[in-house]
């Protein structure tokens, strides 16, 4: 893709960003209210990890503040996911409804357009919550997270661990394209990511071929999170972390144009 074309796309894209917040921040109470309901939800996840460790010193070898450290890593990248490319979710709709038409008939990527029409600003709070949590968790251990190291290892796995998100939510939700409907088969991505705040060697053989394979979150959390804590019996997967979310979502590109192909609108 042309420089020119990648700035052209990020100044719509910011257009789209701007005048989707002016019509959210109408509805001010609503926005708050929707941002508290996700810290609650974050809240209920770590009372339960911290009932837990009352009645345990460490799970599989990982402490307290090193399981925060995991769910914090997760959440980060989970939620910057969900905060700008969740709108994959509605996919359905579009199809559904027809509406997928008019941004084929638009001199834009109808991918780009359906990013672009929603951000999920509930998830905002979580990833602040969740960037805190690194933070404090890291203090309590000793990460140095402002090395050059971790912040350019940081960086990377920002952006390949979105990547995986978005890979994985494409490809269920392009099923839609034959099935007419797929928000039943991408709820198995947010039942599966819970599991991405738990060590990954707790987990059955077959959990751990899904975890990096069918839903590969064990990317964009726990073999990142391994890397700040120095885990170096993880180090090949840390690494292959980084060009994991690239490849995936490659993939899961010509999986999307395949389905595209296959789209008939509903008509009128």
């Amino acid at each position: 893709m042309k420089l020119d074309t990648v700035r052209k796309y990020i100044a719509i894209y910011w257009s789209y960003f701007k005048q989707y917040w002016k019509t959210r921040l109408i509805y001010k109470t609503d926005f708050t209210v929707g941002a508290v309901a996700q810290l609650v939800n974050l809240g209920a996840s770590l009372a339960f990890l911290t009932l837990l460790f009352t009645q345990v010193d460490s799970i599989n070898g990982w402490s307290f503040n090193e399981m925060l450290f995991l769910a914090g890593i997760g959440g980060v990248i989970m939620n910057f996911h969900h905060l700008f490319l969740f709108n994959m979710f509605s996919l359905e709709d579009y199809i559904v409804d027809g509406k997928l038409d008019r941004f084929l008939l638009r001199p834009l990527s109808p991918l780009f357009q359906i990013y672009a029409d929603k951000v999920s600003d509930n998830n905002l709070s979580k990833l602040i919550a969740n960037a805190a949590l690194v933070i404090y968790s890291g203090t309590q251990i000793g990460v140095n997270l402002l090395s050059l190291p971790n912040l350019v290892y940081g960086a990377a796995a920002l952006i390949s661990g979105t990547l995986v998100f978005a890979a994985a939510y494409m490809v269920f939700a392009t099923t839609g394209f034959w099935t007419g409907r797929s928000r039943s088969a991408i709820w198995l991505i947010f039942r599966l990511s819970e599991y991405r705040r738990y060590p990954f060697g707790i987990y059955t053989l077959p959990i751990q071929v899904i975890l990096v394979t069918a839903i590969p979150i064990a990317f964009a959390s726990f073999f990142p999170a391994t890397f700040f804590l120095e885990k170096t019996s993880w180090q090949t997967w840390q690494y292959i972390s980084i060009a994991a979310g690239p490849v995936l979502y490659s993939l899961a590109l010509k999986f999307w144009t395949i389905g595209l192909g296959n789209y008939s609108s509903t008509g009128s």
